[in-house]
C-alpha cells in the first residue's frame, strides 16, 4: 500500500506536468497545414525526446531540468508556433531543408545529452566528496563585506550613482578587462550576500546574529542598486536573483514540479515581460491607455532556432571552423590587444556574412558546435555538457546534505543556473567571458583558500 501511495506521488506529478505542457502547446497552433510532414515529424521527435529527459529528471532543481526546458520552449514549442504563424525574425526564412536539418541537429545533441546524464551512475557520497568548503573564519566573512563595500564604490565611482538607476546610461568598456570589472563589480555582493544566506540557511554561526543580519542587509541594498532590473539585461538579473531565491531556501521548497513551474514562469512570462522595460518607463507601463503583448513570440528575442539554421547555411557556403570559435571562448581572457587572437563570436560572424545590419546575434549551443566542427561537434557538445551538468548537480545535492560546512559548489550552483540560459542562447564567446567575470570573485576567495589549506597542511608535515 506504501509503495503504491509512493507511485502516486511519482507519477501523477509528472503526468500532470505533461498534460499541462502538452495543452500549453496546442494553445498555439491554429494552422497544421502549412508544413510538410518531414517538419511536424521531426519537431514530434524532438519535443517527445526532451519531454522524456524531463520526467527522467530526479532533482527537483537542477541544470538538467535548465537544459530540457530552454530546449522545450526556445528550440521546439515557440519556433513551432513561429513557423505555422509564417513568421521569421528579421524576415529571414529558412528553407524546408535548413529546417530539417535544425531538427536533427537538435535531435542529435538530445540523444547525445540524455546519454551522457542518464547512462551512468550519478550517486556521490559525502565520504568520497572533494569539494572545498568555505572557510568558517570570522576574518573570511569580514572580507566578504568589506571586498562588497569596495566593489560599491568602483562601480559608482565608475558608472556615476545617478547612472545605476539609469537604463543604458552605466559607462564601462566593452574590451575584455572592462567586461571582467563590470561583471565582478556586479557579482561581488552579490556572492557575498549568497554565502552569508547559506549559512543562515544552515545555521552556521561565525559572527553574532545582529551583525549577520545587519550585514545581509546591507549587502541586499548594495545588490539591488548595483543589479538593478531596470537598467541591466534580463539574463544577469535572472542569474543574480533566481541564485539568492535558491541561497536563501532550503532544496525542499522547490520538491515536486515546483521550480519546472518556475521555469516556466519566468522564460514564458517574466522574460518577455522584462522586455518591455527596453521601450517604455514605469509610468508609461501603468497607463491604461498602452497596450502591452508579454505572449508575444514572434519577436527577435526567440531567434535560437533561426540562428542554427542560418549557421547551417553559413558552414555550406563558408566551411567549418575547426575549433576556432571554441578557441576563442577558452582564451577569454586574454585582451584583442595585446594579442589579437580571438574571433567574432559565431552569431555575429553568421550576421556579418549575410548581410544582417544588426550583428549582435544569439547562437545557440548547438550551432557552437556545429560551426566549428559539424555534426560529431554538436555531440561532443551535448557529451561533455551532459557530464558537466550532471557532476554540478549531484555534487551539489551531496553537499547541501552536510549541515556542518557550506562548499563552494553550492554558491557555483545557485548562480550558474540561470547563466546557464543565456550560454545555451548564445554567443558562446561573450556568455562565457561574462560567467568568468561574474565567479572571477569566488574564484579569487577559492583560490586563497586552497592555498591557505596547503600551506597548513605543509606545516603540519613538519
Amino acid at each position: 500500500m506504501n509503495q503504491l501511495k509512493l507511485q502516486k506521488k511519482i507519477i501523477i506529478p509528472n503526468l500532470l506536468l505533461a498534460g499541462a505542457l502538452f495543452l500549453y502547446v496546442l494553445t498555439f497552433y491554429n494552422n497544421l497545414s502549412t508544413m510538410s510532414v518531414i517538419i511536424y515529424f521531426t519537431f514530434f521527435i524532438n519535443f517527445t525526446i526532451v519531454i522524456t529527459g524531463i520526467l527522467k529528471s530526479e532533482l527537483a532543481i537542477s541544470i538538467n531540468k535548465i537544459n530540457w526546458y530552454f530546449f522545450l520552449i526556445f528550440l521546439i514549442i515557440i519556433p513551432f508556433y513561429q513557423l505555422n504563424s509564417g513568421y521569421a525574425p528579421r524576415s529571414l526564412f529558412l528553407t524546408e531543408y535548413e529546417i530539417v536539418f535544425t531538427n536533427v541537429l537538435i535531435m542529435i545533441w538530445c540523444v547525445g545529452y540524455y546519454a551522457s546524464y542518464n547512462l551512468k551512475s550519478k550517486r556521490y557520497t559525502l565520504k568520497g566528496n572533494k569539494s572545498l568548503p568555505i572557510p568558517k573564519s570570522k576574518g573570511f566573512y569580514l572580507t566578504l563585506f568589506f571586498s562588497s563595500l569596495v566593489s560599491f564604490v568602483i562601480a559608482v565611482g565608475i558608472s556615476g550613482l545617478e547612472n545605476l538607476f539609469i537604463r543604458d546610461a552605466l559607462e564601462f568598456s566593452e574590451n575584455t578587462f572592462g567586461i571582467l570589472i563590470f561583471f565582478l563589480t556586479r557579482s561581488t555582493p552579490a556572492l557575498s550576500l549568497a554565502i552569508f544566506l547559506w549559512a543562515k540557511k544552515k545555521k552556521i554561526k561565525v559572527l553574532p546574529t545582529y551583525q549577520t543580519n545587519l550585514i545581509i542587509l546591507i549587502l541586499l541594498i548594495i545588490t539591488i542598486i548595483l543589479n538593478n532590473p531596470i537598467t541591466l539585461s534580463r539574463f544577469l538579473i535572472g542569474a543574480v536573483y533566481l541564485g539568492l531565491l535558491i541561497s536563501a531556501y532550503d532544496m525542499s521548497v522547490f520538491k515536486g514540479k515546483r521550480f519546472d513551474i518556475l521555469l516556466i514562469f519566468s522564460i514564458v512570462i517574466i522574460f518577455p515581460l522584462m522586455y518591455v522595460f527596453k521601450f517604455y518607463t514605469l509610468e508609461q507601463i501603468l497607463s491604461p491607455s498602452i497596450s502591452l503583448e508579454i505572449n508575444n513570440y514572434n519577436s527577435l528575442d526567440f531567434d535560437a532556432y533561426q540562428m542554427i539554421g542560418r549557421t547551417i547555411r553559413y558552414v555550406e557556403v563558408v566551411g567549418y571552423q575547426y575549433g576556432s570559435q571554441l578557441r576563442s571562448v577558452l582564451l577569454f581572457f586574454i585582451p584583442r590587444d595585446i594579442w589579437d587572437v580571438k574571433g567574432l563570436p559565431s552569431g555575429e560572424l553568421v550576421a556579418t556574412f549575410q548581410n544582417v545590419s544588426f550583428t549582435n546575434l544569439s547562437s545557440p549551443i548547438v550551432a557552437e558546435g556545429f560551426i566549428d566542427f559539424g555534426i560529431i561537434g554538436v555531440l561532443l557538445y551535448s557529451l561533455v555538457f551532459g557530464k558537466i551538468a550532471k557532476f554540478i548537480d549531484y555534487r551539489t545535492h551531496t553537499c547541501s546534505k552536510d549541515s556542518q560546512n557550506i562548499y563552494f559548489i553550492e554558491i557555483v550552483f545557485s548562480f550558474i543556473l540561470g547563466f546557464f540560459v543565456f550560454i545555451y542562447r548564445g554567443a558562446l564567446q561573450p556568455s562565457f567571458l561574462r560567467l568568468m567575470g561574474f565567479l572571477l570573485f569566488l574564484m579569487m576567495l577559492y583560490a586563497g583558500t586552497k592555498l591557505s589549506e596547503s600551506i597548513k597542511n605543509n606545516k603540519k608535515k613538519r
